[in-house]
């Protein structure tokens, strides 16, 4: 009698074959990240940071931004500015001296603000769609001014009254994310989730530090919809430092409370 002789490979063959074509794909998926950090940039944009150590800081306008670009994949470089040393082009575009200011460098213009900036961005790179400002969920837009003014707050009484304040916006966010998952545009992010989100980054970091406050613990829609989108590579693109913040926040006067 005759041994029957199996077509499949033997074992140690079918690994080998199986780590090359994982190789393979690394490779393949490693030239297409180089082809994308090499695409010539569309946009030049200018934000707060050290011109010195070309390093990001912590402007939540700037990260706004910079999220929607990130976010559409658009190619594009960084111009960093010292906002207690602006410099004299940056006022003589925008005399408020404020950032973003985002140039497009195939015709030369300039757009000032984050808001801006955003509606032009989905203008030009309808996909993938991030919606318009305007057109976005209208919800936590007080969030900022609650948050400073609960930082800023003296004395027990005026502290509560800013401290239930900003924890009313919280919860009006924290009941509308329970309508949507993960974002608050749906399955993706939005307009409104490129400002609430530096925002939310922000107000956890400074009021930790300068009143040892956290976020309410039934906060749990917030707490999750921050750890999702920090997972998101336009995120990690875009990341600065706590001490950043907190250094941010003293340069605007917040002091610890004790």
């Amino acid at each position: 009698m005759f041994k029957a002789i199996s077509a499949r490979p033997p074992i140690a063959v079918r690994q080998q074959t199986r780590r090359l074509i994982s190789q393979k794909r690394i490779s393949v998926h490693a030239r297409q990240i180089v082809a994308m950090s090499q695409a010539d940039p569309l946009y030049d944009i200018t934000v707060k940071g050290d011109p010195e150590k070309n390093t990001l800081a912590d402007c939540p306008f700037s990260h706004r931004a910079l999220l929607c670009l990130e976010e559409k994949k658009v190619p594009y470089t960084k111009t960093y500015v010292d906002l207690d040393h602006k410099p004299q082009w940056m006022l003589d575009l925008n005399p408020a001296g404020t950032v973003p200011l985002m140039k497009e460098l195939a015709t030369g213009t300039w757009t000032v603000g984050s808001d801006v900036v955003s509606d032009a961005l989905e203008e030009k790179h309808p996909e993938p769609s991030c919606g318009t400002v305007e057109g976005s969920p209208q919800v936590a837009g007080s969030l900022l001014g609650a948050f400073k003014e609960f930082a800023k707050a003296e004395g027990e009484e005026e502290s509560k009254e800013k401290e239930a304040a900003l924890v009313k916006q919280l919860e009006e966010l924290n009941d509308f994310l329970k309508t949507t998952n993960p974002y608050i545009g749906g399955a993706s992010p939005c307009q409104t989730d490129f400002l609430v989100m530096p925002r939310l980054y922000h107000l956890k970091i400074a009021l930790k530090h300068f009143r040892n406050w956290d976020m309410p613990s039934n906060l749990t829609a917030v707490q999750t919809y921050m750890d999702t989108f920090m997972g998101r590579d336009s995120w990690k693109n875009t990341y600065y430092s706590p001490e950043l913040v907190i250094k941010g926040w003293e340069r605007h006067g917040i002091k610890k409370h004790v």
